[in-house]
């Protein structure tokens, strides 16, 4: 099943799916994500962790081992796959095929890669994954949609911006999500909760889209 990263919170409320394939190039979105699916894995006493990083030369038995000890322990758990070049090989392909097909109540498996484009996107352990579980896209927020990030952020971290102070915050960070995120917090922690002026953001953010040597 393919979802929408706007539909995973209410899919993790009614569904904890065997197996996730988390991919994007916007780390604090997929960071977001993957740390909403652990948190709902831990509500379902999911309490151990074990990750693997597909890195040039990765040993694949490692992943087969990893679903193999699960035998050994009572503990739920989860195996965390991180393939940064968002092609495994054939080797990888059939691993993470096999390993999905060995998936039982008391294992997770979450995958995590870069953007995937089409051709990939058919690959036989995306569609594994797919087909078994969740796969969920991460796409990068645009500068039109940005404002509206920031405000729907802002009003989560208790603040109550104008739109003028959004407009700034936007304009600031240029599309850096994770100085956006940065600087929502500031303002929190600055301000407390409650109303914000573009005033208050002039004062307490600072341009993070622009450096010189001596910042």
């Amino acid at each position: 099943m393919k979802i929408n990263a706007n539909q995973l919170p209410t899919y993790l409320q009614k569904n904890l799916a065997p197996c996730y394939l988390v991919t994007g190039d916007e780390p604090l979105l997929v960071d977001e994500a993957l740390d909403a699916i652990r948190a709902a894995a831990r509500e379902k006493d999911f309490t151990s962790r074990d990750l693997h990083v597909a890195t040039t030369g990765f040993d694949w038995s490692q992943l087969r081992d990893s679903g193999a000890n699960l035998s050994l322990f009572a503990e739920k758990r989860i195996v965390e796959l991180r393939v940064p070049t968002g092609k495994p090989g054939r080797a990888g392909s059939q691993a993470i095929a096999d390993f999905v097909a060995g998936c039982d109540e008391d294992l997770l498996f979450i995958v995590v890669a870069p953007k995937l484009d089409r051709n990939s996107q058919s690959a036989k352990w995306v569609k594994t994954l797919e087909s078994n579980g969740v796969f969920l896209p991460i796409w990068p927020i645009d500068l039109r949609e940005l404002p509206r990030w920031i405000a729907d952020r802002m009003r989560r971290a208790g603040l109550e911006p104008e739109r003028d102070a959004v407009t700034l915050v936007a304009n600031r960070v240029e599309g850096n999500l994770l100085a956006a995120s940065q600087e929502i917090e500031k303002l929190r922690l600055i301000l407390g909760e409650g109303k914000v002026t573009a005033d208050d953001v002039t004062d307490a953010v600072a341009n993070s889209s622009r450096y010189d040597v001596f910042k």
